[in-house]
């Protein structure tokens, strides 16, 4: 078996978590909106984070998305979350989720994908469990 570093550790998804998943998160892979989901319903309320803070946005399975400009700013304004830069989006029912839907009816989520604070994008006009993610945001500070 090959040996795990303390980040592969502290990354490992909670018990019954998809090992793949994990892969998926580290190498900006595709995963699903229900994958996404699942990860944050297993999560305990210690392991939740304040999403506040500068993260880096990766588009799934093609890199750096540089329309984000390298760095996009989260800020917590008790219960909602500005993000990029005008939009908004409230906690959901899922502790830990944050989501929203906007004027068009597109609804957004904001998903917490590991315990290092990185989140999954995703939006659709009806969006289905089979959604998959449109970026990432790891976080930087």
């Amino acid at each position: 078996m090959p040996k795990t570093s303390p980040k592969d550790e502290y990354m490992s998804p909670p018990a019954g978590a998809d090992e793949g998943f994990s892969l998926a998160i580290r190498e900006h892979g595709v995963i699903t909106l229900q994958q996404a989901k699942k990860f944050a319903n297993q999560l305990s309320p210690e392991q939740l984070f304040n999403p506040c803070g500068c993260y880096t946005c990766y588009c799934a399975d093609c890199g750096f998305c540089g329309g984000f400009g390298g760095c996009m700013w989260m800020l917590n304004f008790g219960c909602c979350l500005m993000y990029n830069p005008f939009l908004c989006a409230c906690p959901d029912k899922t502790l830990g989720i944050w989501s929203c839907t906007d004027n068009k009816g597109i609804t957004y989520y904001l998903i917490p994908v590991d315990k290092e604070g990185s989140l999954a994008f995703f939006s659709d006009f009806n969006p289905k469990d089979s959604l998959k993610v449109s970026c990432y945001c790891n976080r930087v500070c």
